[in-house]
């Protein structure tokens, strides 16, 4: 049973130091967990560690603080009021199962020894990552993309997508077989996620469509980036059960810019000159 905690703990026994964590459990990004290793602020404003672009949420709402005792929540004098298992608090020491509701998102408390933690943890990765190639997969491409957009919108920072596949992949398949095909998935997409740099985001866009999402170049460096990419995939020795199997892909570039309205546009330019990178006979990048 939760009370609003004055200035002692409440005579609660002091705790080990169990780290915790929160799961959203209702809201957008679903199955995201945020370690509480730290105190961390939720809010509206976009620097706050929780961000809730919620109408419902103050700019900054409520404060998760990790002490010796446990991790206690403070509302930050909100319009709108923070409840645990839907009681209004001030301020309250979490229990392991708690609910969180801060606007329309509700976030579940969950100490990391506990065995639930690790199921959210697989949870969450799933809803995040691709099962074959274990970069993030399409859903979180569509989330990142967009956040992305909405940052350079804000501080002019060049953005660009790179969309790429590999080429001629079904004869892969036919020639191979699916196991060779799965296996060269997975060396393709780790040769580029070990190869991008720090900040740039790799994704399976879909069957054997890539994204890589390039941060910090403006025109021609991600031209170049992206042929760089093509090279290392090119000259990589990919090998299945004996049998050598030559990979090559094509890819389109696109760099954002003020003119175009939604990540769309920026998706539907960089796959338009994907195309004509194949149609020009693949093992190319087309950019402009």
């Amino acid at each position: 049973m939760h009370q609003t905690v004055p200035d002692s703990d409440g005579g609660r026994p002091p705790a080990e130091q169990r780290s915790a964590c929160l799961v959203v459990m209702k809201g957008d990004n679903v199955g995201h967990k945020y370690d509480l290793d730290r105190e961390l602020i939720a809010g509206r404003e976009s620097a706050t560690s929780i961000h809730l672009d919620d109408g419902l949420v103050s700019r900054s709402h409520a404060k998760f603080t990790p002490d010796t005792v446990g991790v206690r929540l403070f509302d930050l004098c909100s319009t709108n009021g923070t409840f645990v298992n839907d009681k209004q608090i001030n301020s309250t020491y979490l229990d392991d199962g708690d609910q969180i509701r801060i606007g329309k998102t509700i976030l579940k408390f969950i100490y990391r020894n506990n065995v639930e933690a690790a199921f959210h943890e697989h949870i969450y990765s799933l809803t995040r990552f691709d099962g074959l190639t274990g970069i993030h997969n399409r859903q979180t491409f569509d989330n990142t993309i967009a956040n992305a957009i909405a940052k350079v919108a804000n501080n002019g920072a060049p953005l660009a997508l790179m969309l790429f596949d590999i080429d001629h992949f079904k004869r892969c398949n036919d020639t191979h077989g699916h196991r060779a095909g799965d296996h060269v998935l997975k060396e393709v997409s780790g040769t580029v996620r070990d190869n991008t740099r720090e900040g740039d985001f790799v994704a399976r866009y879909g069957g054997e469509e890539f994204a890589v999402i390039i941060h910090g170049l403006a025109p021609p460096g991600p031209a170049r980036y992206a042929d760089h990419i093509r090279a290392l995939i090119e000259a990589k020795r990919i090998e299945f059960e004996g049998q050598a199997i030559a990979v090559t892909i094509s890819a389109g570039v696109a760099t954002w810019s003020s003119h175009m309205r939604a990540p769309a546009h920026l998706i539907e330019l960089a796959d338009q000159r994907l195309y004509r990178a194949k149609q020009a006979g693949r093992n190319q990048i087309i950019a402009l």
